[in-house]
């Protein structure tokens, strides 16, 4: 019996053993829904604060306007609440009762370096007006460009994109514009040298973004600041081990919250009340009056959902590879960034290399180089041309009994007899546009620590771009409308170069309470641009885009234009001088004095002055009792000059 009761217990046990085989001890991971508010010391919600599980950054949300937040999670899993400005929190989520969770401001900011012109400040030491944003804001945001990345993320700039096609201009305003008649766009600076603007670099490469925003901060840059400065830092190598790391993303974009448009039954109704008398226009068109009601069960075309109705799909892919030691730091990167836009045949592509390299030569001479290739590939026609948006909302939802009586043009629709605007659709399938960018920029720089405090600093850099737009319209569309609907093509060229030489002097000293530092240079640039436009009309009726790129030849040349442009020669010589003492009282003086060609005689040089004043009165004794609740109190008064020298030549 004793045997047997052995057996009993073995046979079990491995019945035992084949159940914890084959199933896992945990079938699936419980999941719980965690809610919860989050607020600042004040007890005011903080709104748009992330809740991002920690080990799944892709399972987050952010705070609602009451600051409140709901998120499904697995048990115990811990969560990262973060808003900037604030020191970031972690919790492990549990079920039950909401969370409440106090974010306290991260006084570190106020230590934080920020990029000003021809240098760097401490935040807490600042006395113009400066916005930042740095790269874990940055690496977060889903676009391709870095002037899109600044949307709504920086107080008085702000940022509008003219129009929906992959070629849309972005427009920079900070804090407005400054001329009626002239550009208004801010200066752009990259890694200290200017370029045209920051469309064509990738989020993912960008250390920090600082804009100059009053007077007393762009008086530095002089005939060019009027309109603001913004700075963009570029990612550098550190010191340590090789790092090599890959980033990839994917993101879809849907067109939503459509314009309400009439039903072929309005739009029919409309056309009576237009024309109420009783001709025979509107019964060729629509038919009897007394049938109108037939139109109730017409659908009509959405020209919106065809022309706009496709569903955007972004991808991007980031390879980076850092490292050095004390002698040479270096970042090598490669971004692409593929995306393809819900109107229908757009499409942008960009290629994006960097190398930057940091050389200690000996303890007082240090070498920089960067140089940056760009090459963007941008398909489909621009909204704008044409007015293809507008007649998106405008152009008949139902055809006309004419066109199908008719029938010379097939399906489309034949309205020309009651509207002067044209089919959209028609339009853009019918017009081929391809712009194809390359940029490339170099710049060196060279470091001497002459003795304690005192550096020089020279760097140059030299930047060209190549554009190339082909431009091809057929069956009636665009340009061929006006050559009896025979296809026309047009191809632009453009390019340019940009070279600029800098020499920088930087002297810093603290005795005692005071502290003072002291910047002084010289600059010069020189633009240069061409363009030329070659055309051909008359292709045989029936060619295809790839018949005329193929056979460019076979249509009628056109007289070619070229263009080149007056160069743009700039000298300049500026100085800034910052005191300080006891980080509570800081005066700053600026000066620019700005030469350029473009000016008619006795107008070519201008003087740019500012100064600036502030008090922390947070530093002071009698604030102690407020510490608690305030971190930074500061009393700034700045006046300046500063100009707007991009016009015509010789104005």
């Amino acid at each position: 019996m004793k045997q047997k009761s052995n057996e009993w217990k073995k046979r079990r046990f491995l019945w035992l053993l084949v159940f914890l085989l084959i199933i896992p001890p945990e079938i699936s991971a419980q999941n719980i829904t965690v809610n919860g508010n989050v607020a600042d010391d004040s007890g005011e919600p903080v709104i748009g604060a992330s809740i991002v599980q920690k080990d799944k950054a892709g399972n987050g949300t952010v705070t609602d306007l009451n600051g409140h937040f709901t998120l499904t999670v697995p048990v115990n899993a811990k969560l990262k609440i973060s808003y900037i400005g604030m020191k970031d929190q972690e919790i492990t989520a549990t079920s039950g009762k909401p969370l409440n969770i106090v974010l306290k401001d991260d006084s570190r900011t106020l230590d934080e370096v920020v990029v000003i012109g021809y240098g760097s400040q401490r935040r807490a030491d600042l006395t113009g007006s400066v916005a930042s944003i740095g790269a874990s804001t940055l690496k977060d945001i889903p676009v391709t460009s870095a002037a899109a990345a600044i949307t709504g993320r920086l107080a008085g700039v702000n940022v509008i994109t003219t129009q929906g096609s992959p070629d849309a201009t972005i427009n920079i305003r900070v804090r407005g514009g400054g001329s009626i008649t002239q550009e208004n766009d801010p200066l752009y600076i990259v890694d200290g040298f200017q370029v045209s603007n920051i469309s064509d670099i990738p989020p993912g490469d960008i250390e920090s973004i600082d804009v100059l925003k009053d007077a007393s901060s762009t008086a530095i840059y002089g005939s060019k600041g009027a309109n603001g400065v913004i700075l963009v830092t570029t990612k550098t190598g550190k010191a340590g081990k090789l790092k090599v790391s890959f980033d990839t993303s994917a993101g879809f974009s849907k067109m939503y919250n459509q314009y309400p448009v009439m039903s072929p039954y309005e739009y029919v109704y409309m056309q009576k009340e237009l024309d109420p008398t009783d001709n025979a226009s509107f019964f060729d068109r629509y038919g009897r009056w007394e049938d109108v009601n037939i139109y109730r069960s017409v659908k009509g075309e959405n020209w919106q959902e065809k022309l706009f109705g496709r569903t955007g799909v972004k991808q991007n892919y980031t390879l980076s590879v850092m490292g050095g030691d004390d002698k040479m730091t270096y970042n090598l990167s490669y971004i692409r960034d593929d995306e393809n836009y819900i109107m229908i045949g757009s499409d942008y592509i960009r290629d994006n290399i960097n190398a930057k390299f940091n050389r200690k030569i000996n303890r007082a001479l240090s070498l920089e180089f960067q140089s940056k290739l760009t090459r963007t590939v941008i398909n489909g026609a621009s909204v704008s041309s044409g007015s293809k948006l507008r007649d998106a909302i405008r152009y008949p939802v139902v055809e006309t009994l004419e066109s199908l009586t008719e029938g010379d043009l097939g399906d489309d629709y034949n309205v020309g007899n009651i509207t002067n605007l044209n089919d959209p659709y028609y339009n853009i399938a019918n017009e081929y546009k391809k712009q194809q960018q390359f940029t490339n920029s170099y710049n060196v720089g060279l470091n001497w620590k002459v003795v304690k405090g005192l550096s020089l600093r020279s760097e140059g850099t030299y930047n060209y771009i190549f554009n190339r737009t082909d431009n091809i319209f057929l069956n009636k569309t665009g340009e061929a409308s006006g050559k009896g609907g025979m296809p026309v093509s047009k191809r632009m060229y453009q390019d340019g170069f940009r070279y600029t030489f800098r020499g920088v002097a930087s002297y810093t000293t603290s005795i005692g309470a005071h502290k003072t530092d002291v910047t002084a240079g010289f600059e010069l640039n020189s633009t240069e641009k061409n363009k030329m436009d070659v055309s051909s009309d008359y292709y045989p009726v029936d060619f295809t885009v790839e018949n005329v790129l193929a056979m460019w030849h076979e249509g009628s040349p056109q007289p070619t234009y070229t263009e080149i442009d007056e160069p743009s020669r700039t000298q300049s010589f500026f100085g800034r001088a910052n005191y300080n003492y006891k980080s509570r009282y800081y005066l700053t003086a600026t000066a620019r004095y700005d030469g350029t060609n473009i000016f008619a005689p006795g107008n070519k040089w201008g003087f740019f002055p500012a100064t600036s004043l502030a008090w922390r009165i947070s530093e002071e004794a009698f604030m102690e009792s407020c510490k608690e609740w305030i971190d930074n109190l500061k009393l700034r008064l700045s006046y300046g000059l500063a100009g707007n020298a991009r016009v015509g030549s010789y104005w």
